[in-house]
């Protein structure tokens, strides 16, 4: 039997006409997710990797990996629809798209339509409210973050509605319009997410990871994370697994669903369609190789009952704040 040859897009790497450099720690993660990905996808026999070419603008790099390619695995940033235009480009190709469907990345790639879809679904979820909007009364902190955003990137914490909206007019006089961010209402307790494998509504919990937050000048920052840091005893991360995985058709492949456990519960920041950064802790704390999970999903909706371990806590660090 031929090898899948599959091409691996590295988006922030290959392209030269990306908007903003990423900062050190964000490019770290990207780094450390890629690395782990390309080795755990050289050691699966059935695969061939195909290289990107090294000459020319992105789109013409992309068609010609795409043109090679029997499958794409995308790694690109969320922001400007960029995840779901490249999804949609794949799927006219022919080819097969390794992540999940250009609807699901509409909604998972919008924090305002993920709180959306999330609350239709009876699943707690941090209301997003733009800008303009009349915010509820809240005594505590709002958090500030992009609608487009993942992750902790460009997410800030005030004390108050006023200095977050404050905040959001002095960014749109510096050119950063203020319709693109959204307000939460700032929900205390741990943060964690969720490493799942989705396909058909349906998800395989493969990690429940505790993250590592700091603080500084009104910004989040993710430190690392630990893989299967929690133990799932009452069984509360599967159910929130599956109700998420149902309430966003088209999820495919691995996916991350942060959220806080607060005093009523487990509760939803968001949902990432794209692999993050406990990619890289998974083949260590499964002991089997996660990127073939999501392959034999292409042959069994359900996943091949490949054997694993019972997880292990593994902790992933990242660059700690950024050089100003």
């Amino acid at each position: 039997m031929a090898a899948l040859k599959v091409f691996v897009v590295d988006y922030a790497s290959c392209c030269d006409e990306r908007a903003g450099a990423p900062s050190a720690s964000v490019r770290h993660q990207e780094q450390m997710t890629l690395r782990a990905l390309l080795a755990d996808l050289d050691a699966l026999p059935g695969v061939e990797l195909v290289a990107a070419g090294q000459q020319g603008p992105f789109r013409h790099r992309f068609d010609a990996g795409v043109r090679a390619a029997d499958a794409v695995w995308l790694l690109a940033p969320n922001e400007g629809g960029l995840l779901e235009r490249l999804s949609r480009a794949v799927l006219r190709s022919g080819v097969l798209l390794l992540g999940s469907r250009p609807g699901a990345l509409r909604v998972s790639t919008s924090q305002r339509r993920t709180s959306h879809a999330l609350a239709q679904a009876r699943i707690d979820v941090a209301p997003a409210y733009t800008p303009g909007q009349r915010l509820p009364a809240h005594g505590g902190a709002w958090v500030v973050k992009p609608d487009d955003g993942a992750g902790w990137r460009d997410t800030h914490l005030f004390p108050g509605a006023t200095a977050a909206l404050a905040w959001i007019g002095a960014a749109g006089a510096a050119a950063t319009p203020a319709a693109r961010y959204v307000l939460q209402p700032f929900i205390p307790g741990k943060l964690g997410s969720l490493s799942l494998l989705c396909c058909n509504g349906s998800a395989q919990v493969l990690g429940c990871n505790e993250q590592r937050i700091a603080v500084r000048n009104h910004q989040f920052h993710l430190l690392g994370s630990t893989v299967n840091g929690w133990p799932d005893t009452g069984g509360a991360f599967e159910r929130l697994a599956q109700a998420v995985s149902a309430a966003i058709p088209g999820l495919w492949g691995h996916v991350g669903v942060d959220f806080v456990i607060a005093e009523r519960g487990l509760v939803v920041l968001e949902v990432s369609a794209r692999l993050g950064h406990c990619y890289a802790g998974l083949h260590a704390s499964l002991g089997c190789n996660p990127a073939a999970l999501a392959l034999d999903l292409l042959v069994q909706p359900q996943g091949a009952p490949r054997p694993r371990l019972k997880p292990r806590p593994v902790s992933i660090d990242v660059a700690p704040f950024d050089h100003a």
